[in-house]
Parts: structure tokens; C-alpha cells; sequence
């Protein structure tokens, strides 16, 4: 394996023998005729992939999608029926809250106990305490039991043992998910720290915005079997695509009467083009995507603080009786900055597309203080209502814009407060 490579996962399968009755599989090892009592489920089916080194990569699917029997795979917990696995570095791996914590150990000698479990001396864990007990801050509790611990307190203690340990792999699979919005900012922090050590770190999340920013590549499995693994923006949106149709978008807006609009010539719009991820559909097109400044020229410079008009032309073979448009802005990591549509913007409501009809809808807005630079725009479609919808469209990056701000620039998005000083003097 070659020495930039930490993880090579080379066609693995990992088969489970279901039994319908406990009792099957003694009568099974008792039997001169060895029939077989149970049945073959593919918790993995031939997966292959590699992570390199200094990487973080991401895993993503469906609940039993076989993600958690991977991890348990490439710790070692679990051994494949079938392919090779190589692994290059100590691994540390934060699979569920708890995991390698004796309950009746305090924190803090269950620290040691980690450690010692990691092949570490107890004085070079000494060491190593400081850090640990200020990135955990669990205060006195570290000196409690660990089954008097929260969740997130579990969460706070099994995360700084795992990165100060000095992995070379580090496995987080959902354990952040208990911890404060705080907690997690300052293990996001920690995974850039981890990366510029040249730390491969395996990130397993259902939170594909976090996938998206943190993870420049992505594996995305179901029901056992790999649908894709590739760039990480590319991927997730796959997936999105593939469980967008049950998705569900609750607000208390009450509905009204259906929003009538013109036909038009699609000959005066420029053509849309758009990522081969889009989720395309032959009777509901999106056909033209653009932006106009105040004067109506087509622009793809966006300036903060001035207005701009979003112009979305659709083309309809079929008719859709409720009908939602909307347009989203997102970071090149595919962070979403702006999500607007029809149906949770100004209008609140959907609206009537008649078949074989061109729409156009605009959405007019002031450009807010974003960070400048470079965004993705993306465009879509949907059927349904507000509690409830299917998308027939959606078409990522059918625009590239920059976002000029005057501002100082040093947050995704820059506010204008009042403010006031006040001192006194002794």
C-alpha cells in the first residue's frame, strides 16, 4: 500500500446468518446433514475505496445502510467474510458514546484506562491529562463516575481522549450529534487542527451540510451496497436527490387561492446549464436561470446591498396544480447561505402552472452582507404543498456568481449594529 494512502478497503462483504428460531442454529451444528436453517443478509456487498492520507473523509446513508458494520470492520471489532482491509496508523475511534469507558471508573481513570488500551505508559498519559481535561471542561465531574454522566458530558470526554491520544486515523461516527452547538464548533475546529497534522479523520454523519464543509470526498452506501464515492459536494447532492421526494417542509402559513402567470418566448432567455447530479425531468424543465441587476442587464457580479432580481423561466408539458419555485445560493462546500422559494418567501404559497406553459417567477431582492467571493446558484421545482412536496427539478450549479461586500468580510455574513461604549472612571 502506498505510504500517502491511510485506509484500502478492497471489495469487502460482510454476510449475517438469520436464524428464524434460536433453536435452528444448534439443530443446524447437530446435524450429519448439515442443512442450512438460516438465511444470507448482506449487511456489505463488495465495497472498495481508499482514504489518503491527511484526508477527511466522509460517510454517508440511510439508517441500516450498513455504514456502523464498516466502521466496526476497519476498527477491527468485526471481520469481513470477504475482502482485504489495510490500514496504515494507530487508529482512534469515537464509534458510540461510552465505548471502552468501564461505568464505574471515574473520567479520570477511565482516561488512563484508554490510554493504556492504546499502548500508552500511565506517565506519558500524565502527560497528556492537561489538554484532555480542557478541551472535555467537565469540571469536578472528572472525578465522578462515568454513569453519572450526560450524554454530552460523555460526549465531551470520549471526544478529547480520542484526538489527544495522537491518532494517525481518527473514526467519529455521530458521537457529536449529543453535544452543544458550542461542543461541536470546537470539535469542528479541532478536525482543521487534526488535518493540518496530516490526521486522517473517517466522518460519519447523517448532517450532509457538515459532510459537504468538512469532507473534500465522500462514500455514500445503501442497504449494504456503494452508490457512490467522489468528490463531496458531487455525492451529497446525490443523495439529497435521492430522498428529496420524501422530505417534508412544516409551516404554519395558511394557503391561498392559486397564482395564475403568462406564457412567454423562451427565445429571449439565455439556456440553463447545470451539474450532472441534477435531478432532471422531461415534462417540468427548467429552461433559463439568471440574475438582473436594477437596470434589467443580466449580471453574475452580485454587489451587497444593492437590489437584484432572481429569474427563474420553466417550462411545463404536464399542468401542476400546486406549484413551487425557488432558487438556493451556497458555498463552494455547498453550505447554503440563501433558500428561497415560493412557497416559504413573499408569496407563501403555490401557485398554478397550466400544461404545455412557459412561467416565469422573480424574486426580487436586496443582496444581504455575505463574505465575498465566488457561490454556486441552484435552481428547482416542486409539486405539493407547504406541509408536504415532491421536487420535479432540481438543477444544481446552473450558475457561477461573486458576491462583492465593502465590508470587512470576516464572517459568512457581516452585520450593521448600533453601537454604544460605555466606561466609567474611578
Amino acid at each position: 500500500m502506498s505510504n500517502n494512502i491511510s485506509i484500502k478497503i478492497d471489495n469487502v462483504s460482510k454476510i449475517y446468518k438469520l436464524y428464524d428460531k434460536p433453536i435452528d442454529k444448534v439443530k443446524e451444528a447437530l446435524s450429519l446433514s448439515r442443512k442450512k436453517r438460516y438465511e444470507e443478509f448482506y449487511a456489505l456487498r463488495d465495497i472498495s475505496f481508499e482514504v489518503y492520507k491527511g484526508e477527511t473523509f466522509g460517510i454517508i446513508g440511510t439508517n441500516g445502510s450498513g455504514k456502523s458494520t464498516l466502521l466496526k470492520i476497519i476498527t477491527g471489532v468485526v471481520k469481513p467474510n470477504q475482502g482485504n482491509i489495510q490500514i496504515n496508523g494507530k487508529v482512534s475511534a469515537l464509534l458510540e458514546l461510552g465505548a471502552g469507558f468501564n461505568p464505574e471508573y471515574t473520567g479520570m481513570e477511565n482516561i488512563y484506562l484508554n490510554g493504556i488500551t492504546m499502548g500508552y505508559s500511565r506517565e506519558e498519559m500524565e502527560q497528556k491529562i492537561p489538554e484532555i481535561l480542557s478541551f472535555a471542561d467537565i469540571g469536578d465531574f472528572i472525578n465522578q463516575p462515568v454513569k453519572n454522566y450526560s450524554s454530552g458530558m460523555f460526549a465531551r470526554l470520549a471526544f478529547a481522549v480520542a484526538i489527544n491520544v495522537e491518532p494517525e486515523v481518527l473514526i467519529v461516527d455521530e458521537a457529536l450529534s449529543v453535544g452543544d452547538v458550542f461542543f461541536q464548533n470546537k470539535c469542528f475546529k479541532k478536525f482543521d487542527e487534526l488535518r493540518s497534522k496530516g490526521i486522517t479523520v473517517l466522518f460519519v454523519s447523517h448532517d450532509l451540510g457538515s459532510v459537504k464543509q468538512m469532507c473534500s470526498r465522500v462514500l455514500w452506501i445503501e442497504h449494504g451496497v456503494q452508490q457512490m464515492c467522489g468528490e463531496s459536494v458531487e455525492v451529497c447532492n446525490a443523495y439529497s436527490n435521492s430522498i428529496r421526494k420524501n422530505s417534508f417542509f412544516v409551516d404554519k402559513s395558511k394557503l391561498s387561492d392559486f397564482y395564475e402567470v403568462q406564457r412567454m418566448n423562451l427565445q429571449a432567455y439565455p439556456p440553463v446549464s447545470y451539474a450532472k447530479e441534477s435531478k432532471c425531468n422531461d415534462a417540468v424543465m427548467i429552461k433559463s436561470a439568471f440574475f438582473q441587476n436594477s437596470d434589467g442587464e443580466i449580471v453574475t457580479e452580485l454587489e451587497s446591498g444593492k437590489k437584484y432580481t432572481f429569474v427563474e423561466i420553466i417550462e411545463s408539458l404536464r399542468q401542476i396544480e400546486k406549484c413551487i419555485a425557488g432558487f438556493t445560493i451556497e458555498t463552494l462546500k455547498g453550505l447554503w447561505v440563501i433558500n428561497c422559494n415560493t412557497a416559504i418567501c413573499a408569496l407563501k404559497e403555490p401557485f398554478r402552472v397550466n400544461a404545455n406553459s412557459i412561467v416565469r417567477v422573480e424574486f426580487s431582492f436586496v443582496m444581504p452582507p455575505i463574505m465575498k467571493g465566488n457561490y454556486i446558484v441552484g435552481a428547482a421545482v416542486s409539486e405539493g404543498e407547504i406541509e408536504e412536496f415532491e421536487v420535479l427539478t432540481w438543477l444544481y450549479q446552473v450558475l457561477d456568481i461573486s458576491v462583492v461586500n465593502q465590508g470587512a468580510n470576516s464572517a459568512i455574513i457581516d452585520i450593521n449594529p448600533e453601537i454604544d461604549v460605555y466606561s466609567t472612571t474611578n
